[in-house]
């Protein structure tokens, strides 16, 4: 039998007894160090007041509130008792966060003050009979969610199927789901994020997506919280960031795209990265070239992992500089899509004939090198959404009593067995009755010179444009001449309209790193070369 979070903090507890399971840094006062011990026992105790409140086994209980030792030791108060923990990720924006609390019909609710604020503002969660905050002081017309005097609560015996949370995807390509997930998923995420990354007990954590922060104590590392604004990532104080690291004798540091780039920025002028033992990079694709930019950043024997997986079904596969680097970087260079190397233990991939439509029965699985979408089964991919029978519909197969997530994302597994990833089914770009996956054909100009960013998107019926963020000034003619030149090297088959030049371009709310690509889309078709119509060829003169 699976052995659960409750038990897995317990037994980090018996192995790490004296040493610090989180560290908490403040601008403004002294930073606050829990111990395992303090952390079991925190958890303990706010489990017995939970109850008092009226909190059990199988309630939903939304939980919003920055990370802090109080909240990991609240999430693990309600991992104990069977609770059903509804995370949802604040950067979604107001009106996201009202449908999908509105969605999940929480019991409970608990936040920071802040977001208390915010439910009585928005009407969040209007069935709740149950709230609390949590933090320092008192809030008018709230409780509290203290410590009770003594602890003593029993685990509550979940078995792995049980309900243990809701998490909602970020909404970044269609209306944010969540993802239920059992007993059992968690723990298996933790298993497998410890075993492709070779987590060592001792580990000093660094993390600015929070729940790898919350994962932390229960790998037996130490947990420290950056000082950010975790609702906008892109924004964080890299020198901070990097200071930490450095203060805290950090080995693993976890960042999205947009996070790394801005670290690698700093550290090219400064350093800082080569202290590191792991850099762990997603939340979306990370561009070969900011790979590479990392990597010269780093100590030997350090790396940077790129895991691919989803909020449904994480991780699926965990590719290292040196596979990406590698012979690998040729293909991609060339159009041949992003290299994701072997699944992890434990997940099988299948590649099935694209189609946006439920699927009846399975289908037979394509062979090497057929492009298709990746499905995966596994211990740590989610059984079904929560209220969203159209969504399971479309994702969710079950086969022998093994529950297959069809994941959106169009690849191929090669000769070699590698998985390979070639973009969104929602958002390749058709033209000429022909798909295009956008981040395979991206990949090829992600080198030329004065380009930051490159994002294909339909641009109006029968019309494929290139939108290209430039990092310095660059002449459109010559932007386009470098386009043109490179599709001709690489004999690439993507019949792109257009070449544009927009600013920064938008990105989504949780890593701030997945390109708007819808967006991008409804903005080139308003561009007059698109507009006006003027002579279709494929990469324009």
């Amino acid at each position: 039998m699976a052995t659960l979070i409750p038990r897995m903090l317990e037994e980090a507890v018996q192995a790490r007894s004296g040493f610090a399971a989180i560290v908490a840094p403040s601008r403004w006062s002294r930073s606050e160090t829990w111990s395992y011990e303090r952390l079991l026992d925190a958890s303990d105790r706010l489990s017995a007041s939970l109850v008092a409140m009226g909190v059990g086994a199988g309630m939903r209980v939304a939980v919003m509130a920055p990370p802090s030792p109080r909240l990991f030791a609240t999430l693990f108060a309600l991992f104990r008792l069977g609770a059903v923990a509804v995370m949802v990720d604040p950067g979604m924006g107001l009106k996201g966060l009202k449908l999908c609390l509105g969605e999940a019909d929480c019991q409970g609710f608990i936040g920071s003050p802040k977001a208390m604020i915010a439910r009585a503002i928005l009407g969040l969660c209007p069935g709740a009979r149950i709230v609390a905050h949590i933090g320092n002081g008192w809030l008018p017309g709230y409780r509290a969610l203290v410590e009770a005097r003594s602890g003593g609560t029993p685990v509550y015996p979940a078995a792995p199927a049980d309900v243990a949370a809701i998490l909602y995807t970020s909404g970044s390509t269609g209306p944010a789901k969540g993802a239920v997930y059992s007993a059992g998923t968690l723990s298996a995420q933790v298993v497998a994020l410890r075993d492709m990354l070779d987590i060592q007990p001792g580990e000093v954590d660094l993390s600015t997506f929070p729940l790898f922060g919350l994962y932390a104590p229960v790998l037996r590392m130490t947990a420290v919280i950056p000082i950010m604004d975790f609702t906008r990532p892109a924004s964080v104080d890299a020198a901070m960031l990097l200071d930490m690291a450095a203060r805290y004798r950090v080995d693993n540091l976890f960042a999205s795209p947009a996070v790394l780039a801005r670290l690698a920025k700093r550290a090219e002028e400064h350093g800082g990265l080569d202290r590191l033992k792991r850099i762990v990079s997603a939340g979306a694709p990370v561009p070969w070239p900011l790979v590479r930019r990392v990597r010269a950043l780093l100590r030997p024997g350090a790396s940077l992992y790129t895991p691919y997986g989803m909020t449904e079904a994480l991780p699926i596969a965990c590719p290292s500089d040196s596979g990406i680097l590698g012979d690998a970087l040729g293909r991609t260079r060339c159009g041949g899509g992003i290299y994701l190397g072997k699944p992890v233990p434990g997940i099988r991939v299948t590649i099935l004939p694209a189609s946006d439509e439920p699927l009846g029965t399975l289908p037979d699985s394509l062979p090497p090198g057929a492009h298709g979408e990746i499905a995966v089964t596994g211990p740590q991919v989610t059984r079904s959404y929560w209220r969203r029978p159209e969504a399971d519909s479309r994702h969710k197969m079950t086969v022998d009593g093994k529950v297959i997530h069809r994941t959106g994302d169009l690849g191929y597994l090669d000769s070699s067995g590698d998985l390979w990833y070639l973009g969104r089914q929602a958002q390749a770009v058709r033209v000429g009755g022909k798909s295009y996956p956008a981040d395979a054909c991206e990949a090829v100009f992600l080198d030329l010179p004065g380009v930051s960013r490159v994002a294909l998107v339909q641009a109006g019926p029968d019309c494929a444009a290139l939108v290209v963020e430039p990092h310095t000034r660059i002449s459109s003619a010559n932007l386009k001449a470098e386009i043109r030149r490179r599709a001709a090297e690489v004999d690439l088959d993507v019949p792109i309209f257009t070449v544009l030049i927009h600013g920064p371009f938008p990105v989504d709310r949780r890593h701030n790193s997945k390109i708007d690509r819808g967006t991008l889309g409804h903005w080139a078709a308003s561009q007059p070369e698109v507009s006006q119509g003027f002579n279709r060829s494929a990469i324009p003169s």
